[in-house]
């Protein structure tokens, strides 16, 4: 298995160098290749689109939906993702998203978080420092 870093996924969905996308496309292509993807990289990602390719919530939402579907590719916990995408598509942070439920993964009674749009998505675990 081999990790793919933020750059790469970047070329993938992006397609805007063509050079590097071809590089992308023929190494996930090899026979029994296998690629993991950690949910940091999936957050840059996020950032990357977002900020530097000016993509919508919807879009990287439907761009992560496909990478899902990817079969050699494997994800950290692919249903925490799809949550995180499910509520990214209603206006959520994906980041956001992801903390929480990988808190909660971990038996994590509460988030303590100055952040008042996590607070109000998960009323009840996310609480505020006082």
């Amino acid at each position: 298995m081999t990790g793919l870093d933020t750059n790469v996924l970047v070329r993938y969905l992006a397609q805007d160098d063509e050079a590097q996308l071809r590089g992308v496309l023929a190494m996930l292509l090899k026979k029994n290749a296998t690629f993991f993807v950690p949910d940091i990289v999936l957050v840059e990602v996020d950032w990357v689109l977002d900020s530097l390719y000016d993509w919508t919530a919807d879009e990287v939402a439907e761009a992560f939906g496909r990478l899902l579907t990817v079969h050699n590719l494997i994800f950290e916990d692919e249903g925490r993702i799809r949550g995180a995408l499910r509520a990214l598509r209603q206006g959520a942070d994906l980041s956001d998203e992801l903390i929480v439920d990988r808190c909660r993964d971990v038996g994590c009674k509460a988030l303590a978080t100055f952040d008042k749009g996590i607070v109000k998505r998960h009323r009840g675990f996310a609480i505020t420092p006082q």
